[in-house]
């Protein structure tokens, strides 16, 4: 189970330094090398969520947080926790699919390799 604390802090780490699109890199990576244990695109999800709940927490700890939510929440006619909840739901998303791509494509690699060798 410790993929999903180390995943967590490269996602939170590489986010921080280059941007959201880190969180299906990472998670496709894990994905990739991982591919043969199960659940893994899951942890992957709860991975990208934890990651970004921290970034929100670091971000609420300087005050921007409850500012950007409550301006944003009241354009958007909703309170700021759902656009905090859709906040984390979004790299949780990203993260399961890309995950779920990467560990379908090594299966598929993995059994064309069986198949040559069986010729």
């Amino acid at each position: 189970m410790m993929v999903v604390p180390i995943a967590a802090a490269a996602m939170a780490v590489l986010t921080w330094l280059i941007g959201w699109w880190a969180v299906p890199l990472v998670a496709a990576f894990v994905g990739s090398v991982l591919y043969l244990r199960a659940g893994i695109a899951w942890r992957m999800a709860l991975a990208a969520a934890i990651a970004w709940a921290l970034l929100l927490l670091v971000d609420a700890t300087t005050g921007r947080l409850g500012v950007a939510a409550t301006t944003l929440g009241g354009v958007l006619r909703v309170p700021g926790v759902v656009l905090v909840l859709i906040t984390l739901a979004f790299p949780a998303l990203l993260a399961w699919s890309a995950a779920t791509v990467a560990i379908a494509v090594r299966r598929l690699e993995a059994a064309r390799r069986r198949i040559r060798e069986k010729r």
